[in-house]
């Protein structure tokens, strides 16, 4: 036991300085996060004060879902397929519409005279601390992955795409968690009802949520889902006419597309040749049509090529 903790003593700061600078980030984020709610939530369990319970579980769950992306992020070369981090940052506009959710019904609770979560009886003051602590932390992790915010237009990359959804994570956590103080600040200084404020506070958090995470959840859900690239539909429109310029080719029966991953486009395209053309010929041209169409900005092309013969007998797959 002594020689294994001695081992990872020795190997644990050699793997940190391995890591990417982006993963070193992430880490040293979800670390901050984790240990603050798991003092939080030993001490809602101690003092039977289920408000501190249910908030320590949010984080961690939420610290859960980042280690996805962290996966993503640590791995290397081939060993970090595109549609890895896509699916992280998938993963991570899922968790931001359930909190987006938890708010509004939240929200809905105090707004309606029911049963608040948070009224004078349920609105503990121990609930100040921790969610002061994470609002720093919020903001210390937003401007860690400010740089790989991406805003407008699309993603370059897989990458960028699971920065920007760290990035939109410690954004929406700092919101949700600033509600609290911010409520209990007018409470206490201002000296009104604090419920007016608590519901307006989930309202405009849930807001800034669904106004910054949407187009990501979209994104993400198209790129897992092979939906058209629409901002491809003029060049993807050129490859077919090209296809039909290549010699040997008499018609093109089938010819799709769609982008698995930001910056990765597959083709799927089914050719009809006359009897007697080369077949590796043909390939290679209508591989080359694509790449010199779209793959010369930027994006990388994987070109699937069936050949069929003008007299409809044989099939002839890449």
């Amino acid at each position: 036991m002594m020689g294994r903790v001695q081992v990872w003593l020795v190997e644990a700061p050699l793997r940190w300085s391995r890591l990417p600078r982006d993963g070193r980030r992430l880490v040293t984020y979800v670390s901050m996060l984790a240990a603050l709610s798991f003092l939080e939530l030993t001490a809602g369990i101690a003092t039977g004060d289920g408000a501190l319970a249910w908030d320590a579980t949010h984080t961690l769950v939420g610290c859960a879902v980042l280690t996805l992306s962290l996966r993503a992020l640590v791995r290397k070369g081939d060993e970090r397929p595109p549609r890895v981090e896509v699916t992280a940052a998938f993963a991570v506009s899922c968790f931001l519409a359930f909190t987006t959710l938890q708010l509004l019904i939240e929200g809905w609770r105090m707004r309606g005279g029911g049963h608040t979560l948070f009224s004078e009886e349920r609105y503990p003051s121990s609930l100040m601390a921790p969610s002061t602590a994470r609002v720093a932390i919020d903001v210390l992790g937003a401007a860690m992955f400010f740089k790989g915010a991406q805003w407008i237009g699309d993603f370059a990359s897989a990458r960028e795409m699971n920065l920007h959804a760290v990035f939109l994570f410690a954004l929406a956590d700092g919101f949700r968690s600033a509600r609290v103080p911010i409520a209990q600040w007018v409470h206490d200084v201002m000296g009104g009802e604090s419920q007016n404020t608590e519901w307006g506070e989930c309202m405009f958090a849930a807001a800034v949520i669904v106004y910054n995470a949407h187009p990501l959840i979209l994104r993400t859900a198209a790129a897992l889902f092979g939906a058209k690239p629409r901002s491809r539909v003029e060049s993807l429109a050129k490859c077919e006419l090209d296809l039909r310029r290549i010699p040997g080719v008499v018609d093109v029966i089938e010819s799709a597309s769609w982008m698995t991953a930001p910056g990765e486009l597959v083709a799927n395209v089914m050719l009809r040749v006359t009897d007697g053309v080369d077949d590796a010929v043909v390939m290679k041209a209508a591989r080359g049509v694509y790449n010199a169409t779209v793959g010369t900005s930027g994006v990388h092309v994987d070109c699937v090529v069936t050949l069929e013969r003008d007299r409809g007998r044989d099939n002839l797959p890449k």
